[in-house]
């Protein structure tokens, strides 16, 4: 939702990685075919990126990126979140899906559980490191609440 806020805000393209990672049953696709698709999807020179892809491509994403904007919750918050988001795709697939994907099976949903809390315990902590390199930092808004959250938009448009 921030990501689609912020390119209607400034009128840039969004690009959602899920978009580009999943086919419409929701397998993933090759990483060769996604690599691809994400690096024809940013070829200009503006854009929002929601997600990082492969962690291959993550060093030139960061590079390009004049903001990047790091959601890190606690791991409550983002089941609460997931469990929310789960229960709203019952009745309103999410458009960064492809079209004709179904979200909502269970056993999908016990994908998506493991998922995060492999992100949070292994994924996150990395994340943080690469984020706060000198050539990242500066760049970095680190958003740790959902207070810090409502003011994203106005750091980002000035």
């Amino acid at each position: 939702m921030l990501a689609r806020q912020l390119a209607s805000a400034l009128s840039v393209p969004l690009v959602h990685v899920d978009s580009l990672e999943f086919n419409s049953d929701l397998s993933k696709k090759s990483l060769d075919t996604i690599r691809k698709d994400l690096k024809s999807a940013l070829t200009g020179s503006e854009w929002i990126l929601d997600g990082y892809g492969p962690l291959d491509m993550l060093p030139s994403h960061l590079k390009a990126a004049d903001v990047i904007i790091f959601i890190d919750f606690r791991y409550c918050q983002n089941l609460l979140w997931l469990i929310k988001r789960q229960l709203i795709v019952l009745f309103k697939p999410r458009l960064e899906l492809p079209a004709g994907a179904r979200e909502w099976n269970w056993a999908h949903f016990k994908k998506m559980l493991v998922t995060l809390r492999k992100q949070h315990k292994l994924m996150n902590p990395e994340l943080l490191r690469i984020l706060q390199r000198p050539e990242n930092h500066s760049k970095l808004v680190h958003v740790k609440t959902q207070n810090d959250l409502q003011y994203v938009p106005r750091l980002i448009s000035g």
